[in-house]
């Protein structure tokens, strides 16, 4: 039996849980080869299986955890006589590599074992049914404390950079017409040497960053508030609602009004 919760209200953009839930798994189930976006953590609560990386294969029981890593080929199977129970997570943010520096995973052994109380962490954050995001952070963060062991490695000049940048777009100035000249300026750094750590740290361009976040947090106004759009367009960093409506549609294929329609129906 197997259950799957999907967070759709990813506001903290320092650590989001996507999906989170709990497997019973049967006799020889199995997943992979598959390479994965995004980190994973699997607890196992009881039985036994095999979980394989490029560096190795480890065999797990009750107590034991792995860790999958992005863009790692893997594969992973129940016991035929004695299947693995198991508690996970999927999970992204940019603070991510941080927060797994105090914790014993490494990508040649992506496994911990005997840690029960991660495995009540994990079962916690597995049996959370509602999508209050901050009860949902709370508890992934407890998942990941309990797995935590190491003092946390000190953030590189270059992080503090991405997190300066990060902490001035997120108070509220991604309501206003912020430019990356004005981010940059606030950071301290050259407007091209910003992009290229934002674009080594997240993946993607400070533009591209501030568009997305502008856009995940209307679309969460939309779902949750019945403000109108205009106001939440102007939430937003929109001032012309038109404008913000194309934009909407532009990124997530559908109007402002569609989504909220949508989301009601769920």
């Amino acid at each position: 039996m197997r259950k799957t919760v999907i967070n759709r209200f990813r506001d903290f953009v320092d650590f989001n849980a996507i999906q989170y839930g709990h497997e019973d798994c049967r006799p020889n189930y199995s997943i992979g080869n598959f390479v994965r976006s995004n980190h994973l953590i699997h607890y196992i609560h009881r039985g036994k299986g095999v979980y394989k990386t490029d560096g190795g294969e480890f065999e797990l029981g009750p107590g034991d955890a792995f860790l999958i890593y992005p863009k790692d080929v893997t594969f992973y199977k129940a016991d035929g006589s004695d299947p693995w129970e198991y508690s996970w997570v999927e999970f992204s943010g940019s603070a991510v590599e941080g927060y797994l520096s105090s914790t014993e995973f490494t990508r040649e052994i992506p496994v911990i074992r005997n840690n029960t109380a991660a495995g009540e962490a994990m079962l916690r954050l597995a049996e959370t049914e509602t999508l209050n995001p901050y009860k949902v952070y709370g508890r992934l963060m407890d998942a990941l404390s309990a797995f935590a062991t190491k003092k946390p490695q000190p953030m590189t000049m270059a992080e503090d950079y991405v997190k300066f940048a990060l902490n001035y777009i997120h108070t509220f100035h991604y309501h206003s017409a912020i430019t990356v000249s004005e981010l940059s300026a606030y950071v301290g750094v050259n407007r091209s040497y910003l992009c290229r750590l934002f674009k080594e740290k997240l993946g993607v361009s400070p533009k591209q960053y501030i568009r997305t976040y502008r856009m995940n947090n209307a679309a969460r106004l939309l779902t949750e508030t019945n403000l109108p759009i205009g106001q939440i367009a102007q939430s937003s960093g929109y001032e012309d609602q038109l404008y913000f409506s194309t934009a909407f549609r532009e990124f997530f294929g559908h109007s402002p009004s569609e989504h909220r329609k949508m989301a009601n129906k769920k």
